[in-house]
């Protein structure tokens, strides 16, 4: 009934839409959600889905030691916020695929217009997708993972999902194994090499994978845009297997730096939070090929099987 009501509801704004997915998901209602999808959100083509997510990279890199790595900053560090960065150890308990770089607007235009960030940077299909709030990017992630099983399903390995990447998750990649402030070093200059920030990027966005990787094969980690996390803040780091914040909060989190963030703001510690309901010209989001939050910590899924064009 609820969707037959949206259908004939006509115009609903895409954050709105995606907080109506959000509590279809908490109460499983996925048949509904499916319907969600089909009915207000644009069909893509096989093609262009096999075209636009070709890339996955395994975390951590294939022969790279094991899933466990310590979340935050140690004192002292430049840029540190004290009261939000103290370090914990974390344990992952599976690997994941992480998608190269930020959701383009070019992606992003396979399942919905997004007249905010074309005003603003025009419609150039290889920048990174701006004005999108966490659950517009939510949205998107629930839209993708319906029609890559339903065109695609060899790219989702078994047992994993498309989402966004957990606080946990995106400082781990964000690191790629390093325990500098950046992946390349503690060096400003060297970040320069490797991100668009406020002193290299002339205030404006750049086409995603433009600066170089790091060592497993990731790119734009540290700038162009900051990026929406799956979890809610909290101000203290949580050291545990598989952290994933609190159970409901008030904002979420976002991490890596922008094109108008200074180095020290861009770290890979650096934490960020915003309303769920917020789209910024600075924000973006990446996707991950993760095991679901009830699998993580149950046991140990060593993450074999592999996207059909993942690079290890």
């Amino acid at each position: 009934m609820a969707i037959q009501r949206l259908r004939a509801s006509g115009m609903i704004r895409l954050s709105e839409l995606g907080a109506i997915a959000e509590c279809l998901a908490a109460i499983g209602a996925m048949e509904q959600l499916s319907q969600l999808i089909e009915a207000k959100l644009l069909t893509p083509r096989e093609e262009d889905l096999d075209q636009q997510f070709s890339t996955w990279h395994r975390a951590p890199k294939e022969g790279e030691p094991p899933f466990q790595f310590v979340m935050g900053s140690p004192k002292g560090e430049t840029g540190r916020f004290d009261r939000w960065e103290t370090q914990v150890d974390v344990r992952l308990s599976a690997a994941f695929f992480v998608a190269t770089s930020s959701v383009t607007y070019g992606m992003w235009c396979l399942m919905a217009a997004k007249p905010d960030h074309a005003k603003r940077w025009g419609k150039d299909a290889r920048l990174p997708v701006t004005h999108v709030s966490w659950f517009e990017a939510s949205l998107y992630v629930r839209w993708l993972d319906h029609w890559l099983r339903k065109l695609l399903p060899s790219v989702i390995p078994a047992g994993h999902r498309v989402a966004l990447p957990t606080e946990a998750q995106r400082e781990f990649f964000a690191r790629a194994g390093t325990v500098t402030r950046f992946w390349p070093g503690d060096d400003e200059q060297q970040l320069e090499e490797v991100a668009w920030l406020f002193r290299n990027s002339d205030l404006r966005l750049h086409p995603v994978g433009s600066r170089m990787a790091n060592g497993w094969g990731i790119r734009d980690v540290h700038g162009n845009l900051r990026e929406w996390c799956r979890d809610w803040f909290q101000e203290e780091l949580r050291g545990e297997t598989d952290p994933l914040g609190p159970k409901r909060g008030l904002a979420r989190v976002l991490r890596g730096g922008s094109y108008w963030d200074y180095a020290e703001y861009s770290r890979s510690a650096q934490r960020y939070r915003n309303s769920p309901d917020d789209a910024n010209g600075d924000a973006g989001f990446r996707l991950v090929l993760s095991v679901p939050e009830p699998v993580l910590g149950a046991r140990q899924v060593p993450g074999s099987g592999s996207p059909p064009h993942a690079m290890a």
